[in-house]
């Protein structure tokens, strides 16, 4: 595997310096964030699953749990599923950078924009290069609603769960955060 891992780095090196030898732009080939995250919601459409939600505020010894409909999940993700996202804006809008991560043998594909009018700023793509898929999709999202200052952060982990954390920041008051575990598939990765 860490043999891998090196090629893979050499091979991107070697076509980095000849893309600058050659000062020919390549066209960019972004992982299509949006696909992604509308085909992970086709799928939930397609599985026998309970969704179990598990609610913990910060500010509270409480946690709350109950199981949601498929429609309750897609309506937690609706916020993610921005124009922005769209393959040929994601391009336009976000600059790339990747490396391999042999500790957790994973490769980290991160996609950060410098406006910072987009709702979405970053996204973190996880992929298991042995079996050349996304293992988990990481997304921060900000809005801002009347004198509130929202940041959400959204962990999908592929075909299993996700984690939403959302803070809240208001003038004058301490931080509230809210985190959101959705589970439909609790077995172990085979």
């Amino acid at each position: 595997m860490i043999r891998f891992l090196l090629a893979a780095v050499s091979v991107t090196a070697m076509l980095t310096f000849n893309s600058c030898k050659n000062q020919k732009k390549e066209p960019k080939d972004y992982i299509d964030v949006s696909s992604y995250l509308k085909g992970q919601l086709k799928y939930i459409d397609s599985v026998p699953f309970a969704f179990l939600k598990v609610v913990v505020k910060e500010d509270s010894i409480f946690t709350d749990s109950q199981f949601i409909s498929k429609e309750q999940v897609r309506t937690i993700i609706q916020p993610f599923l921005i124009k922005e996202l769209d393959k040929k804006n994601f391009e336009n809008n976000f600059k790339e950078t990747s490396f391999a991560d042999a500790t957790i043998e994973t490769v980290t594909i991160t996609y950060e924009t410098e406006n910072d009018q987009l709702p979405v700023s970053r996204v973190d793509v996880y992929v298991n290069p042995e079996k050349e898929m996304i293992s988990q999709l990481y997304l921060v999202r900000h809005e801002t609603k009347g004198d509130s200052v929202f940041t959400q952060q959204l962990l999908w982990k592929h075909n299993k769960s996700f984690v939403l954390i959302t803070a809240r920041a208001k003038k004058n008051e301490p931080e509230n955060i809210v985190t959101e575990k959705v589970i439909w598939d609790d077995r172990a990765d085979n």
